[in-house]
């Protein structure tokens, strides 16, 4: 398992965070999720053997969220 963190500049409130994390928790590959409001941070785990760090992204991207 590995870790990426996620900076989300428009990420605003906590449903925002929870859709976001949930999400991203339903992803193939991805074992855990989590986000940090105040900070605007996603950390995510995930098996890079099925999922790497530009799909999680572009998956956030989708969602209408910008991603750095």
């Amino acid at each position: 398992m590995e870790t990426v963190d996620f900076n989300i500049p428009t990420l605003s409130c906590g449903a925002c965070s929870d859709k976001i994390q949930e999400n991203v928790q339903e992803l193939k590959g991805v074992t855990n999720s989590s986000v940090d409001l105040k900070s605007q941070q996603l950390k995510v785990e995930y098996n890079p053997s099925d999922i790497s760090p530009e799909e999680i992204k572009k998956h956030i991207s989708q969602m209408g969220y910008e991603v750095l």
